[in-house]
């Protein structure tokens, strides 16, 4: 089932399988990568887990995750819907408890402000506090999987390597990506930062702000094709063999209990 919101600026289209994007028209104009051979997806609610986990224990019991968890594989159920603002349930059940053993409640809830798209998650426990990962995995469209980044703040950022290793950056502002950037780097994982906005900026004079308080920003685009670039706020971190394989011991792990926890970030639209 796909539900539209929409107002002045902005046209969004939730797919309830999965419960991510499938379309994000500003002024008419379609925004969104739109699947295809460099990537079959549009975006992704990562939850409870994040990239392509290796097995992870919980309380000494294996489990195999899915890439980005269950959530991308689930049907949401529709909690609320007005002109401009959705909101979409997914509760545990015996097909999630496979690779993630615990019973929650998660919800996602996508608001229209002028041209800005507001992207909230909560999650809350049905017994107990659990351990889980989250975050946003929307390809933009950008000519070429071309953009430049530039941060609001100066930034003192640490790029977390894939092979757990770490690197501390000093006075960082901007950076550029394309696919010769994305061969080498691959994910590129910034973690430290102020909290400010970032800017990426395409070709074509297209300008997405983000805003959020999470932990590590991602950056992302198949380094083979594609005219899409993503920047990802996480709640979390791709895995590696240097982490430990208990679940609520590994970086940036969140945990919530019935009182539920929530995390958002914000995603404007300007044609420069």
């Amino acid at each position: 089932m796909i539900y539209v919101i929409k107002n002045k600026y902005i046209t969004l289209s939730i797919n309830a399988e999965g419960g991510g994007m499938s379309s994000l028209k500003y002024l008419g104009e379609e925004r969104l990568w739109q699947g295809g051979k460099y990537w079959q997806s549009r975006d992704v609610v990562i939850f409870p887990t994040l990239g392509h986990m290796r097995s992870y224990t919980v309380n000494g019991k294996s489990y195999a995750p899915k890439s980005h968890g269950v959530a991308r594989y689930s049907e949401f159920a529709l909690a609320d819907i007005a002109e401009d603002k959705i909101t979409l349930d997914l509760s545990s059940n015996p097909v999630t408890k496979q690779t993630y053993p615990f019973g929650f409640d998660f919800c996602v809830t996508y608001a229209l402000k002028k041209n800005t798209v507001k992207v909230t998650y909560t999650v809350r426990s049905r017994g107990g506090e659990i351990p889980f990962y989250l975050g946003g995995h929307a390809g933009m469209s950008a000519v070429g999987g071309e953009a430049e980044v530039e941060f609001e703040n100066s930034e003192n950022p640490v790029i977390y390597n894939l092979d757990g290793s770490k690197t501390e950056l000093v006075d960082f502002k901007r950076f550029a990506v394309n696919k010769e950037f994305f061969k080498k780097h691959k994910t590129f994982q910034l973690g430290n930062l102020s909290g400010g906005k970032i800017y990426v900026r395409t070709k074509d004079g297209y300008k997405y702000t983000y805003k959020s308080d999470c932990p590590v920003f991602a950056f992302w685009s198949n380094e083979k094709g594609g005219d899409y670039v993503c920047a990802e706020p996480w709640w979390g971190i791709n895995d590696c063999p240097a982490f430990p394989k208990e679940l609520k011991q590994k970086p940036f792990v969140n945990f919530a209990d019935e009182n539920g926890k929530s995390f958002c970030y914000t995603l404007t639209i300007d044609k420069e």
